[in-house]
């Protein structure tokens, strides 16, 4: 039986507030997702409603497990909901709470849940707290399309990125938006035996916003392509994923689909 697991990031920390989803990126996406979380409250609603696409989205697996990675900045009534919905059984499997020093954002998040939980699983889906992978059967869907072809290493679930900072293009950054898609436990082995880690910026590095970015976002899903595996967009003809401000707003996750 194949063992899946969801990585979600989260952090109950205010962000950047981003009015509508817009296009970025080469060749362009909707990508450069809406969001409306300045405060920790806003953060626990948004947990909130990701519990309730937990509990009741058919992922097309039995055996999903979702794995929250909390990026601890010491909130007690966050940490606290969090910790009371440990081991909550959701549609296909069970809440796990990871918590962690706030280091590396996102990024250092998918390789604690990884390093920790990866001979628990052999299918792996990132994403982060504000980006609902919530389709009807999206798990399924992307292990079928990644197993139709092995060269296939990362499955996009937004898109790839041939940009990436200071007006750099190319192979050496190619890269999938957000490092949000899906991989098998033997291709992200692989990157940790050459790199040590899922790449992001450790404690010995830089935290701030451009190199969380550059050592991060771009650098995971790019030395996997550098490994000589595809990146390569989840094909899809209805939405699999939804932006949770957007979907918050009622706006419609159709026009992800380009």
């Amino acid at each position: 039986m194949i063992r899946t697991c969801k990585v979600i990031t989260t952090c109950f920390q205010g962000r950047m507030e981003r009015p509508n989803t817009t296009m970025i990126g080469e060749p362009s996406c909707m990508c450069n997702h809406s969001q409306n979380f300045p405060t920790e409250d806003s953060v626990l609603r948004l947990l909130k409603l990701i519990l309730s696409e937990e509990l009741s989205v058919d992922p097309g697996v039995t055996n999903m497990d979702t794995v929250i990675v909390n990026n601890n900045v010491n909130w007690s009534i966050g940490n606290d909901w969090l910790n009371s919905i440990n081991g909550t059984k959701t549609h296909s499997g069970k809440i796990i709470i990871l918590n962690r020093d706030n280091f590396g954002r996102s990024f250092g998040g998918y390789n604690e849940a990884f390093q920790k939980y990866k001979n628990d699983y052999d299918y792996w889906i990132f994403t982060e707290d504000d980006i609902l992978i919530n389709g009807k059967e999206y798990f399924s869907k992307s292990i079928l399309e990644f197993e139709s072809d092995k060269e296939i290493g990362f499955l996009a679930l937004q898109g790839i990125n041939n940009e990436g900072l200071y007006g750099k293009s190319g192979p050496e950054v190619v890269h999938a938006h957000g490092g949000v898609g899906l991989s098998n436990t033997k291709v992200l082995n692989e990157l940790t035996e050459k790199l040590g880690s899922l790449p992001f910026a450790d404690e010995s590095k830089s935290q701030e916003y451009y190199d969380i970015i550059e050592l991060g976002e771009i650098a995971f899903t790019n030395q996997i392509s550098r490994l000589g595996y595809k990146l390569e967009v989840l094909k899809k003809d209805y939405p699999l994923h939804w932006y949770a401000w957007d979907k918050i707003r009622g706006v419609s996750n159709k026009t992800y689909i380009v």
